[in-house]
């Protein structure tokens, strides 16, 4: 089983890695809403990539070669490790948002602060009924 979700976790790594590359062009003009938005999906691409491939592959091979490193890494580095890939999903969540207030027109921007650029616009609802 540790064999396929390493074989998977590193599959998805490449796959990750060739949408990031594909989306260089992205990043030609600095601080628009599509440098946020493929800035975000970067470090959200490298957060899962970094998770899967430490969590995957790193720790199981290290297991099989080293089990008392492996039993000191999982109880002593293991949650600061995770607390690394939450901080780099956080930081994606804002760059989707400092893109989505990038896209909120410029006259109306300034009524559209970062924490509530997600609402916009108001007039339209996701649930009809509301």
């Amino acid at each position: 089983m540790a064999l396929t979700i390493g074989m998977i976790a590193a599959i998805n790594a490449f796959g990750y890695f060739a949408v990031i590359w594909a989306f260089r062009a992205s990043f030609r003009e600095l601080r628009s809403a599509t440098w946020w938005f493929a800035t975000g999906f970067m470090i959200l691409a490298g957060a899962i990539i970094a998770r899967g491939l430490y969590w995957d592959v790193f720790v199981p091979l290290l297991r099989l070669w080293a089990p008392e490193a492996a039993a000191w890494l999982s109880e002593h580095v293991g949650r600061y490790m995770n607390i690394v890939f939450g901080l780099m999903k956080m930081s994606a969540f804002y760059c989707a948002l400092r893109c989505r207030q990038m896209l909120i027109p410029e006259h109306e921007r300034h009524h559209w602060p970062l924490w509530k650029a997600w609402l916009h616009p108001s007039a339209i609802r996701l649930l009809p009924w509301r």
